[in-house]
């Protein structure tokens, strides 16, 4: 990790290996990739995934233990042997949104977290439940649970009853006890962002983890023709019972309002 500068010439020597770079290797080595590499140009090879490669012939590594190596020579490095072969097959039935469980950093154990991006070469971000993140997992290594995402022949709530502003309640994070808030997003995917009346926000929330609220759809044209913008109100912030006094900034046109409290705070696409 040292660097200095202005060094002469004459203290400088070519490796004689440094050239020796094989093509056939480099075309094996990708990100994302589990490997073994001489950590510093060390004798002993230690675990880790190619995070970057710099097109040079050298590797930027993650080892498994946390430490972080850039530009290595893939003369120190060497593919696994049982490097995991990906699957088209099983590729198709992870989604972005799916709940799986993951080998964090390739270990053994597995962890419950979510897919939070397809990389669309096998590998896949994931967000776990702990609050950890790590990037380019391999389908190997993840796992799909049960009632994760929206397979064929999984129920699911119809994607009609769900729009942006209403209220629901949702298992945060895929838990078993639900949480009052209300939809900020609805994805192309079928799953949906999350604002929760205690502040909290959660992305990609598959329908099955949602319900809604009984009294979601008794709205009342009659009532909304008499709100415009400008007007002033009284709106239970975040859908609490307390009503507090504002005016309406927007009306969305879709039966929700954005409002201006008179205390200073603002909240968007509240139900009529």
């Amino acid at each position: 990790g040292e660097k200095e500068r202005g060094v002469v010439e004459e203290y400088i020597k070519v490796k004689n290996d440094l050239r020796s770079k094989s093509p056939s290797r480099s075309a094996q080595l990708c990100e994302g990739d589990k490997i073994e590499a001489r950590y510093r140009g060390r004798s002993k090879y230690y675990p880790g995934r190619i995070a970057r490669d710099r097109r040079d012939g050298t590797f930027d590594i993650d080892y498994d233990d946390g430490e972080k190596e850039t530009r290595v020579l893939e003369e120190y490095i060497r593919a696994i042997d049982d490097e995991p072969v990906r699957s088209p097959r099983r590729g198709n039935k992870l989604r972005e949104g799916d709940k799986v469980e993951v080998r964090y950093r390739g270990n053994s154990k597995y962890y419950s977290g979510q897919i939070i991006r397809d990389r669309g070469d096998g590998t896949y971000d994931i967000e776990y439940d702990d609050g950890d993140r790590e990037q380019r997992v391999v389908e190997d290594f993840i796992k799909p649970l049960g009632g994760s995402s929206s397979r064929p022949g999984t129920p699911r709530v119809s994607s009609s009853l769900l729009q942006v502003g209403d209220t629901i309640e949702a298992r945060y994070r895929g838990r078993s006890r639900y949480y009052p808030g209300r939809i900020s997003r609805v994805h192309a995917d079928g799953t949906y962002d999350i604002d929760y009346d205690d502040g909290e926000k959660e992305r990609g929330v598959i329908e099955e983890y949602i319900k809604v609220k009984n009294d979601l759809r008794s709205k009342s044209p009659s009532r909304s023709a008499q709100l415009c913008e400008g007007d002033k109100i009284e709106a239970r912030y975040r859908g609490r019972s307390k009503y507090y006094p504002g005016r309406i900034a927007r009306d969305r046109r879709d039966g929700t309002f954005d409002i201006d409290y008179d205390d200073g705070e603002k909240e968007t696409r509240v139900l009529e």
